[in-house]
């Protein structure tokens, strides 16, 4: 952490002045950490700067002025003619921690007035921000959520079988190759080609009908769906410096695992899928409710959610799931039923998050990330290496089905962050997210 006076430091205090000087930059320590522990757990940036604001209204730090960039914070408090510029730098994370955004948030609400800096920057540093869930049950949770992800793609019942064991190796890989210190980018493509690898290796001798989904789906909870969520509502409050840049890196992300499918769909090329795994309407819909739930529930053992959370992320990620599908089953498009889904989702946060004193970002996250298109984005990524690498003489269906695959990606990705958003902007527009 840095922090840098903007005062000739030559000048001569007097012991008072020495004094309010010190205070204030305990004030700005306590500011800078806060931000950092936030960005760090993958927090929202509208989160950040509210409570920010907030712990500088309860320390009386006076006149506030942000940047919340997406390499480091910088933090300016003016008060009596004093001024201090502070800023702190932090790693990019890679993953959503919600038990350490919900602490935070619980620690800034039993805040008193008047408080010590400090008393603040010591409790901050001493809080309990990192709860680890049982490696078997992340393990558990990852092949699970992949399971339910592929027959919400409509794989058949071989492809699942396919999926399940693949994921669970990947994921084990994804551990060791994460504990011998490898970059975030690094283990995402070791993942990737792991995980391609043995489900085309499975799919030789398991007799599967949607070869291409078992090959595609098992390496789909590596997509950082919170990334997308996110960096969607920064854009759209105008928070360009830190959206844009997450955004980037949900990018980034499909960029590498396309690579990692290509380097053995190029070597290993399946047939065209089947019709999949399909169910009456009636059993069908009871069956994507509970499965919507589930992958809620998965994805809090992924961010480190607390019990309460468990519950209130099943209950939002169940109900999206029903009205996305009833909408489509009616004979709605998708985006409009991912976005009338995903409101719901907002909607339900809002109400259910106060009782048990959560951050509403953590269920709209955890509950909406079962519809970010992951397979569609990287079938349009592979179209497009097709349509490179055979010219002028592609034929015309690969062009229309990568197009198809684009724009299909690109309204149920829009569809999600809005929907998750809009109920924020017009029933939380006086609400303080802290």
């Amino acid at each position: 952490m840095e922090i840098r006076d903007i005062h000739n430091t030559d000048e001569q205090y007097t012991r008072a002045e020495a004094g309010d000087h010190e205070r204030l930059r305990e004030v700005l320590n306590a500011e800078l950490e806060l931000g950092r522990l936030l960005f760090t757990a993958g927090s929202p940036g509208q989160r950040i700067l509210d409570s920010i604001t907030f712990l500088n209204e309860k320390l009386e730090g006076g006149k506030l002025k942000v940047f919340l960039g997406f390499e480091a914070l910088v933090i300016s408090i003016e008060q009596g003619g004093k001024k201090r510029v502070g800023m702190v730098d932090y790693p990019m994370p890679a993953s959503l921690n919600a038990n350490a955004i919900t602490e935070i948030s619980r620690y800034l609400h039993t805040l008193p007035d008047s408080t010590d800096p400090g008393t603040v920057l010591r409790s901050l540093e001493q809080l309990s921000l990192w709860r680890h869930y049982d490696r078997l049950l992340t393990v558990m949770a990852v092949t699970l959520f992949t399971v339910i992800f592929g027959y919400f793609n409509h794989a058949d019942e071989y492809a699942l079988l396919i999926i399940g064991i693949a994921a669970c190796i990947a994921a084990i890989a994804r551990i060791l190759v994460m504990d011998r210190g490898y970059s975030y980018y690094i283990v995402v493509l070791a993942t990737t080609l792991i995980a391609t690898l043995v489900a085309a290796l499975l799919s030789l001798v398991i007799p599967t009908g949607t070869p291409l989904i078992s090959l595609i789906i098992p390496c789909i909870f590596v997509i950082p769906g919170y990334q997308l969520i996110n960096g969607g509502w920064e854009v759209l409050r105008n928070h360009l410096h830190i959206g844009i840049p997450r955004l980037v890196v949900f990018l980034n992300v499909i960029a590498i695992m396309t690579v990692g499918l290509l380097a053995v769909l190029l070597v290993y090329s399946p047939g065209p899928d089947g019709p999949g795994l399909y169910l009456p309407v009636s059993v069908s819909l009871v069956t994507v409710t509970i499965l919507g739930g589930l992958t809620a529930a998965c994805y809090c053992v992924f961010m480190n959610a607390q019990r309460q959370a468990v519950l209130i992320c099943f209950i939002c990620g169940a109900a999206g799931r029903l009205l996305r599908n009833g909408i489509v089953i009616a004979g709605g498009d998708v985006y409009l039923g991912v976005f009338c889904g995903t409101i719901l989702i907002s909607l339900l946060a809002l109400v259910l998050c106060p009782y048990w004193k959560l951050p509403v970002a953590l269920p709209l996250v955890a509950a909406s990330v079962q519809f970010i298109p992951g397979y569609y984005i990287i079938l349009c990524l592979q179209g497009m290496a097709m349509i490179i690498s055979m010219g002028q003489s592609v034929p015309y269906t690969v062009v229309a089905t990568t197009i198809t695959n684009g724009l299909l990606s690109l309204f149920v990705a829009a569809s999600i962050v809005m929907g998750t958003l809009l109920p924020l902007l017009i029933f939380g527009k006086e609400r303080r997210w802290y």
